[in-house]
């Protein structure tokens, strides 16, 4: 592959999303492909402890590099191997053709508005539903459920001064900083003005307690139509595969017009995940739970580092 082609996969790549935008992920060369290896510099060790959510966003930016290389017409193929890198290796053929997802690759992202109640068409909620676990509606116990889940986790997150530590280091409180770095929580993309940083730091801190957070999740939860669950083993092959799934769910409520947003807290709380997991009946590790609706206005883009920040030279 010429550079052209390899810079437009990892374009694709880098464009995935992770958990709070820290976009943890390295690439470097291999035979036959990229590798794409984890950066264990921008770990979330309170918030992830296990790494739970770095190798989800991996399987992210992996299925776009695999959906990308479609409009080159390389059939792409991804290997997990024992150091928790992935191998993505590519091969020519006028045999594959370009996936409807490549145009709608830069357009994902995610809304973490009030959603406006509206359904989801049938046709759209069938094809979203061959990527997930688990699609509960709006209206069944399954949302109390999750709603229960949400409040338990608050308490455990928004009580604990090293969670909320590492929450604040990645918001960016105003439009400098949001720009400076490319990564973390923009200030436009939570919703903050741009104001000096002084003000939107003490604004935050006082929405930064479990009350606050809750009242708005629960809101948040109910005004949508639907939540996406998704479920894996709970090792890095099976988070990979649910990273991958979860990017191609991303995608096609993208091409869609449908707005996306994760509600994360459950999933990082171990025994909250476990308990909700047990309650809708999942066969494995509750991973991810996904919002789905519509939303006006549309919400800002998280910003994402230069290329060339991502990349090594060489196998290692």
């Amino acid at each position: 592959m010429n550079k052209q082609i390899i810079d437009a996969i990892l374009n694709a790549a880098i464009k995935a999303p992770s958990g709070h935008n820290t976009q943890p992920w390295l690439f470097c060369p291999c035979a036959g492909g990229i590798r794409v290896l984890p950066d264990a510099s921008r770990r979330l060790p309170r918030l992830d402890p296990t790494d739970r959510e770095l190798y989800i966003s991996m399987g992210c930016a992996v299925e776009n590099m695999c959906i990308a290389a479609t409009q080159y017409h390389l059939a792409a193929n991804a290997e997990v191997d024992g150091d928790g890198s992935v191998r993505v290796l590519f091969a020519e053929t006028g045999r594959v053709e370009e996936s409807s997802l490549v145009s709608v690759i830069p357009l994902r992202h995610t809304n973490r508005n009030t959603f406006d109640g509206s359904g989801v068409p049938g046709d759209v909620i069938d094809a979203l539903s061959g990527c997930v676990t688990l699609l509960c509606h709006n209206g069944t116990p399954q949302f109390d459920i999750i709603a229960d889940g949400i409040r338990e986790a608050n308490k455990v997150i928004y009580g604990n001064r090293q969670m909320v530590g590492e929450l604040k280091e990645w918001l960016r409180y105003n439009r400098q900083e949001t720009n400076a770095g490319a990564d973390g929580l923009g200030h436009d993309v939570m919703g903050l003005p741009d104001m000096p940083s002084w003000i939107s730091r003490a604004i935050t801190s006082v929405a930064l307690n479990a009350g606050v957070q809750t009242r708005s999740d629960i809101k948040k939860l109910y005004s949508s139509p639907a939540v996406a669950v998704f479920s894996s083993a709970d090792d890095i092959n099976g988070r990979i595969d649910c990273g991958r799934r979860l990017q191609r769910f991303l995608l096609t409520a993208t091409l869609h017009d449908v707005a996306c947003a994760f509600i994360g807290q459950p999933c990082e709380v171990e025994w909250v995940a476990a308990k909700l997991a047990m309650s809708l009946g999942l066969p494995e590790r509750l991973q991810l739970l996904v919002r789905i609706g519509h939303a006006a206005p549309p919400a800002a883009y998280s910003r994402r580092r230069p290329l060339g920040d991502f990349w090594q030279e060489g196998d290692s």
